[in-house]
């Protein structure tokens, strides 16, 4: 019975552990240190070191777009901004995660609206995100509406919870299946009536998703509508770079 008792605690202990890991973000800290601030010798170029990206704090969250499904979160185009300004960066993504909907009971997560709170204080905040959320309608397990009203408690969650932040949002993908119209006009829509910076990635991006010869070498593989491979993040990096210098 001792012996059982171990057992079940160590397999308690360590989904416990699981849980945290989850609740945690992925960091990489890319500030430099005061010597490399002042390093003569290697002086920061200027549009850098003037720019109001360095040396500051950003959170990324969303599903596996964000997180970059199973590939190397330092290819993503948002980290290697984050590299490029010297910047904290700071990931919170979950693959399978919906904006909207709680996937707890599939063993995922909870909805974003629920955990955002958790985050760190920082300096700017980029929710990408939507393609969880028209999967599970798809699926029968969710609505536009249901979508709709989560949404905006995230947006107006996230206004309230860290005012002072530079908060943006940004779209799916073109996707011309139903729901992903809906998504993103109301995730465009919506950020606007909150005068939250939104990029439109189904009008601005210039990623060719439709098209299996782009996807091939753009996307993970050329049935996925919502994953860039490494080049991929690479030809979306200026456009997303730009972005996030505007905000």
């Amino acid at each position: 019975m001792k012996l059982i008792a171990k057992i079940s605690l160590i397999i308690m202990c360590f989904a416990f552990a699981q849980v945290m890991k989850a609740q945690d973000a992925i960091v990489y800290d890319f500030r430099l240190d005061e010597k490399a601030l002042n390093d003569a010798k290697n002086p920061i170029p200027y549009e850098i070191r003037n720019s109001p990206l360095f040396g500051k704090t950003i959170n990324i969250f969303g599903a596996s777009r964000a997180r970059n499904k199973l590939q190397d979160m330092t290819d993503t185009w948002h980290c290697q901004v984050a590299k490029k300004y010297h910047m904290l960066y700071r990931n919170y993504a979950r693959n399978n995660c919906c904006i909207s909907f709680d996937r707890r009971n599939e063993r995922w997560s909870a909805p974003i609206n629920e955990f955002f709170e958790d985050m760190d204080s920082c300096d700017y905040i980029l929710l990408i995100g939507g393609h969880s959320d028209a999967e599970q309608i798809n699926k029968g397990k969710g609505t536009v509406e249901q979508f709709e009203e989560g949404f905006v408690k995230l947006v107006r969650g996230v206004i309230k919870k860290f005012p002072g932040v530079k908060f943006a949002v940004m779209t799916p993908w073109k996707i011309t299946n139903p729901p992903y119209p809906d998504i993103i006009r109301i995730m465009v829509d919506r950020c606007r009536e909150f005068t939250v910076p939104v990029y439109d990635c189904s009008t601005q991006s210039g990623m060719y998703v439709w098209e299996m010869d782009f996807a091939k070498v753009y996307f993970q593989n050329h049935q996925d509508n919502t994953h860039l491979s490494k080049k991929g993040h690479k030809l979306f990096m200026n456009k997303g770079e730009k972005f996030l210098l505007g905000l």
